[in-house]
């Protein structure tokens, strides 16, 4: 660990410009003292919402060769692991037994350092679209019961346990569903709208607000389940997924290690609002939704001054639906990180959980 700084390893998708993948999450786990190492899925010009992009995807091979340069070195003394976007059935897979193998070098370690902490976001699809190829979800099933947190969306979640979320409470039997049938010891629902809601907002066609719900477990063995209502900002991003993944290995990590010392350590029994997962969900979402607004407020000044221009220089602005106005807004909508950098730092959690029981 160079300098006190924790380690991660983060296997992710790679792009040239913009912020999604790796390049959403590095920047931020710096800020927060993390020394990160990339492993790139993919090595794109640019995220696929431009609707044209060149690059490669990695292969299980190729996954596995930079890993081995990795461990050959020593290099692999990670405190956390953190995985997004995996091109392909067999990579997934192979992603896993890097994961395996770094916990059982770890396991032999004279050392005696905890488990390598695996947080997982089983990348598939959005609002009901499949983006990978179907046997990427059975591989992904075969490796949720290793992660130690797992931050699927709403179509994710719908997809891994068969049910659709049409209500408040199917949010929270999914949860159930998902520990019984992979047994994941800590779940966050990243964001969900039960379809059944009826609430609906005038511009985007989404719900006014949206809910982030959680699963962990109390040192007696019994589940904890709880939620964060938080509103919708009203605008079109890309990378938040792995924004909001690469916060939680950050706030997972240090919340269980501030718990370890504060009670377990004391046996002491950890109260429900002070759980690790509960605790990174309230962190979490403070920190995204800073960002959101923060980049909502620049598109809406984009616009502003691209439509000045019109009226008053008669600069011409690509029409709406032309491939041309996607390119524009896309570029001028990519996440303001480096804007950001005080909400990573100085975490105000303005929304506090609430529990739920049945």
């Amino acid at each position: 660990m160079p300098d006190g700084l924790y380690r991660i390893l983060d296997i992710s998708s790679h792009v040239v410009h913009g912020y999604v993948g790796n390049r959403a999450s590095t920047f931020p786990l710096q800020l927060l003292e993390w020394d990160v190492d990339v492993l790139n899925t993919v090595a794109f010009s640019n995220h696929t919402g431009y609707m044209q992009w060149k690059g490669e995807r990695a292969t299980a091979s190729q996954i596995r060769d930079i890993y081995e340069g990795l461990k050959s070195n020593t290099l692999t003394d990670y405190d956390v692991i953190l995985s997004g976007y995996i091109p392909g059935a067999e990579a997934v897979r192979e992603v896993g037994r890097v994961v395996e193998d770094l916990r059982r070098d770890q396991n032999d370690s004279p050392y005696g350092r905890d488990e390598i902490i695996w947080v997982l976001d089983p990348v598939m699809g959005d609002e009901d679209k499949l983006y990978v190829s179907p046997d990427v979800v059975p591989a992904y099933e075969s490796l949720l019961p290793l992660a130690t947190v797992i931050t699927p969306n709403q179509f994710e979640t719908e997809l891994l346990t068969g049910t659709k979320l049409t209500s408040e409470a199917d949010i929270f039997t999914a949860l159930t569903t998902l520990h019984n049938k992979f047994h994941t010891p800590n779940i966050i629902i990243s964001s969900a709208v039960p379809t059944g809601s009826g609430q609906q907002s005038s511009s985007s066609g989404k719900g006014n607000d949206f809910i982030c719900a959680g699963q962990t477990f109390r040192s007696d063995g019994s589940a904890c389940q709880f939620f964060l209502r938080l509103p919708f900002i009203d605008a079109y991003f890309t990378g938040t997924g792995d924004l909001f993944a690469s916060m939680v290995a950050d706030k997972f990590f240090k919340h269980t290690r501030r718990c370890h010392e504060t009670y377990v350590s004391k046996n002491l029994t950890i109260p429900d609002h002070d759980l690790p997962l509960v605790r990174t969900l309230e962190d979490v979402s403070a920190i995204v939704q800073a960002v959101l607004r923060k980049t909502a407020d620049a598109v809406a000044l984009y616009d502003k001054q691209a439509e000045l221009a019109v009226k008053t220089l008669g600069v011409a602005r690509p029409e709406k639906g032309t491939k041309e106005r996607r390119i524009a807004d896309m570029k001028h909508g990519e996440l303001r990180l480096i804007q950001s950098q005080d909400a990573f730092k100085n975490t105000h959690t303005n929304v506090k959980a609430q529990f739920y029981s049945a």
